[in-house]
């Protein structure tokens, strides 16, 4: 079996709960919260929380599911648990749905840098550059990149919080700041399920769990839960400076809202006057790091699905998942099309995903007790090749 505690290295608890966070949190910042407020109005911040909510169920499920064959990696476990047609299948669509979520990033980052701060740069460049970049970060893997994204991420998340208190100054309807009473549900669901894309990304859990210590799993959840709790906080911020500035009629006209906010923000005297811009600029860490963390998954959960089990061909196959995001990508005229997508497949897609994929197999696990029992011995003895 491919065992991953004692093939690659292992990653801490806070390491793990980071690259989950980073494996959804820049989907659709871009656009929040165009897609709650234009649905669902002022009721918005009603569904970004029924949102968070939902994650966190999802998200419980995906670590009881993992904590199953804990040692083992889930293309694995999924295979004698199912049979090895339905995890072949669920092996494939986890592989196509990390690459379709990298590919829509990759569009959104580039539409934004082209249409805002770099309009003279072809896209082309600024696809590869970005695709160069996240590559380095992912190809030594799964511990380095852990560290690196907790150096990046932490000055990163204190300048935006920084920088939306700063936003706040520029308020004019404070009335809006309170949620209103008189919630419309269907709205309100329908931005809810539109505004989504935010939080589909954090399958990675999936293929990440058995790659973490096993003494600090227990943490590693608590981190990641953690990760959701401030992503709702700055969430929440984003959304009440935004609404309250702009009003619910302006915002769906902006094709990047917060973006547009943040750009406002403006510091006089500083040796960096235009502030807010600069902290957009310092969101590529959030991109990089959501392209490394997936890169790094489809390269293992490839070298799960197609049986390749020596530890240092790993990064190489990240080198053909990086190019197909990156013809693909390209292919993608603009953001518009990628919206298309995002609300046509990976949104209905990931959903079912991530709910029926962990009830599946803890109902079936429950009445094959003793298999589960037989693979998690198996996992946690090294000396045992596998079960056949």
């Amino acid at each position: 079996m491919h065992n991953a505690n004692n093939r690659l290295p292992r990653i801490s608890g806070l390491q793990f709960g980071t690259m989950v966070t980073a494996g959804y949190m820049a989907m659709g910042v871009f656009y929040f919260p165009r897609e709650l407020v234009t649905s669902a109005g002022r009721d918005g911040i009603w569904g970004l929380w029924l949102d968070g909510l939902v994650t966190f169920i999802l998200m419980a499920l995906s670590f009881k599911m993992s904590r199953l064959v804990p040692n083992e990696t889930f293309g694995q476990f999924s295979s004698q648990i199912l049979s090895k047609p339905v995890g072949f299948l669920v092996g494939l669509f986890t592989i196509a749905y990390h690459m379709l979520l990298a590919i829509v990033m990759v569009v959104q980052f580039t539409w934004l840098m082209d249409n805002d701060f770099l309009p003279g740069i072809p896209t082309w460049a600024i696809k590869s550059s970005l695709m160069i970049a996240s590559v380095y970060m992912a190809w030594f893997g799964a511990a380095a990149l852990g560290r690196v994204l907790q150096t990046g991420y932490i000055p990163m998340v204190v300048l935006s919080m920084a920088t939306i208190g700063l936003a706040g100054t520029l308020i004019r309807h404070p009335i809006l700041l309170l949620p209103p009473g008189n919630i419309q549900l269907l709205p309100l669901l329908q931005g809810s399920y539109r505004q989504y894309f935010i939080f589909i990304g954090f399958e990675v859990s999936i293929t990440l769990y058995p790659f973490m210590r096993q003494e600090e799993r227990q943490a590693g959840e608590r981190y990641a839960y953690g990760g959701l709790v401030v992503m709702m906080l700055i969430l929440t911020a984003m959304y009440e400076v935004c609404m309250a500035t702009y009003g619910p009629a302006y915002i769906p006209l902006l094709r990047w809202p917060i973006v547009t906010l943040m750009r406002t923000v403006e510091i006089s005297g500083f040796f960096i006057n235009k502030w807010g811009s600069l902290v957009i600029v310092l969101w590529t860490v959030a991109v990089l790091g959501f392209m490394a963390v997936r890169l790094w998954c489809t390269a293992h959960d490839l070298a799960t699905l197609f049986f390749v089990h020596a530890t240092s061909a790993y990064p190489y196959l990240l080198l053909p998942s990086a190019l197909v995001i990156w013809v693909l990508a390209i292919l993608v005229p603009n953001a518009a099309v990628s919206d298309y997508m995002t609300q046509t497949f990976l949104i209905p897609g990931g959903l079912l995903y991530l709910t029926l994929t962990p009830l599946l197999v803890l109902t079936v696990a429950f009445f094959r007790k003793k298999r589960v029992h037989q693979l998690r011995v198996s996992s946690e003895d090294p000396t045992t090749p596998g079960l056949k």
